[in-house]
């Protein structure tokens, strides 16, 4: 493997002392703009690192970041992403890094306020944050960028709120990928049910957006031989249970079930052992995982939360100790999980 090169061998290489490529590597001003470019051009060139972690020993200096997330059970989407930071808090914490996690209730707008203002007064450095609340998160990110505080915003369809980068999955392919997996084998005319699943949690316009390619993949594809039926049905309905099961009568003669958002392991009171019907959801609740495992479910899109929150405190971590600019858009791929795939999955 190639030695590294260290910062005075990049001074001697550019002809400059080593202050001005220090100051090159920490954006500060005073180095004239030919001279600068000479040196991120061999900075480049050379895959030079900065020994941040020791540098920041000798400046007793270290890193705060701030992960904000909504509120979550054992078993629900943001639990994993929980975990997820937990996990960077251990990986992170030799590099100087202090992470925290602050929770809010996205059912109250005050109480999304209310944690922000905590964020901003512990003096973080950095915050990884889920845009839940629309009208509460752009506030706290015109506070941020006020204080020159950097951010990354996970599942965000806007790219123009001033994150350094932007998580988002293709919700529209998504509803495709979810009518393609479906519809495969199908050689009869068929019907397809969309069970909407309406909760408090629901970010809606994600579920439009996968309801809306579901849709247009048979539009394109094949016409009028697949009849399509979006079922809306409150998560508060007492009778959720007994409406599902009674939709999946057999003479409905439904073949295929997508559900574009968490709730699939409402399925499990609703299906009789004589239905057999091809079922795609969302993400990988546990007791999602318990359908796939019985084979009851036969797909789960995953979103990979773990990767989101773990890839952004370590973007942060980048960006803040290297000033290491992070893509401006991550895209996750739809991830296709089955049961044999499970075990592969992170966070699982």
């Amino acid at each position: 493997m190639d030695k590294k090169p260290t910062i005075k061998e990049i001074a001697k290489l550019a002809n400059v002392s080593i202050a001005t490529v220090d100051r090159v590597l920490h954006n500060r001003e005073g180095v004239a703009l030919e001279t600068a470019r000479l040196i991120k051009k061999i900075i480049e060139d050379r895959n030079y690192v900065p020994n941040t972690f020791a540098r920041n020993l000798v400046l007793n200096k270290g890193f705060k970041i701030a992960v904000l997330l909504p509120k979550c059970g054992h078993d629900d989407y943001w639990s994993c992403s929980f975990k997820a930071a937990k996990m960077a808090i251990k990986d992170f914490k030799c590099l100087g890094v202090v992470t925290t996690v602050y929770h809010y209730n996205q059912r109250e707008k005050a109480s999304f306020y209310e944690v922000g203002d905590q964020i901003l007064k512990d003096g973080n450095d950095a915050v990884l944050l889920a845009q839940v609340i629309l009208e509460g998160a752009n506030t706290f990110l015109e506070d941020c960028k006020k204080k020159k505080i950097p951010f990354i915003l996970i599942g965000c369809n806007q790219l123009d709120l001033g994150a350094i980068t932007y998580f988002r999955q293709n919700s529209y392919q998504g509803g495709r990928l979810a009518a393609e997996l479906l519809s495969l084998g199908q050689k009869e005319a068929s019907k397809f049910l969309v069970l909407n699943i309406a909760t408090a949690q629901n970010q809606y316009f994600r579920v439009e957006e996968r309801i809306a390619g579901f849709e247009s993949y048979f539009k394109r594809n094949n016409g009028p031989y697949f009849e399509i039926e979006v079922f809306p049905v409150s998560w508060k309905d007492k009778k959720i249970v007994e409406k599902i099961s009674d939709k999946l009568n057999p003479d409905n003669r439904i073949s295929g079930i997508f559900i574009p958002n968490s709730e699939s392991f409402v399925l499990e009171k609703a299906l009789s052992p004589t239905n057999h019907i091809r079922i795609v959801g969302y993400d990988l609740l546990q007791r999602n995982q318990a359908l796939l495992k019985t084979g009851e479910i036969n797909f789960l899109i995953d979103q990979r939360p773990y990767e989101q929150i773990y890839q952004g405190i370590k973007y942060l971590y980048k960006y803040l100790g290297f000033r290491r600019d992070p893509p401006k858009v991550a895209n996750l791929p739809l991830n296709i999980v089955t049961r044999e795939k499970l075990i592969y999955c992170w966070g699982v």
